[in-house]
């Protein structure tokens, strides 16, 4: 397989990992760090009351845990003898739309979660 074939494959990988293990934090309630700003500090706990941004460590989780996957796939691919064929033009670009899909929908489920936790256009939720 061509290294463009391999380098197109990981990136389409990494987009849809990065949007999937976003939700998972969502999905799972995962506990992860919190920035305060206000005390320029980090906790792993929610304090009530103080303005706190979650926001970084959820994203932190969603890019670190899709590139160890990404990697451990390009490694995989670029050492594999399995193929020596370039990548077919219908599965390109049916990677693309999988791709656009799996980003697509995450980014509805997390307008939506967002919405019905700050009471947003009448959705309400946890």
């Amino acid at each position: 397989m061509k290294k463009s074939d391999i380098t197109y494959i990981s990136g389409s990988i990494f987009v849809s990992l990065t949007a999937l293990f976003y939700c998972c934090t969502m999905w799972f309630s995962l506990k992860l760090p919190r920035y305060y700003p206000l005390e320029h500090a980090w906790k792993w706990a929610k304090e009530k009351g103080v303005p706190s941004q979650g926001w970084y460590g959820m994203q932190g989780f969603a890019y670190l845990s899709a590139a160890v996957v990404t990697v451990g796939v390009y490694l995989i691919l670029s050492h594999s003898q399995i193929t020596k064929s370039d990548l077919k033009p219908g599965t390109s670009k049916a990677l693309g739309v999988i791709t656009t899909l799996i980003v697509v929908v995450c980014m509805i489920y997390v307008a939506h979660h967002e919405f019905a936790k700050w009471g947003v256009l009448g959705v309400s939720g946890s």
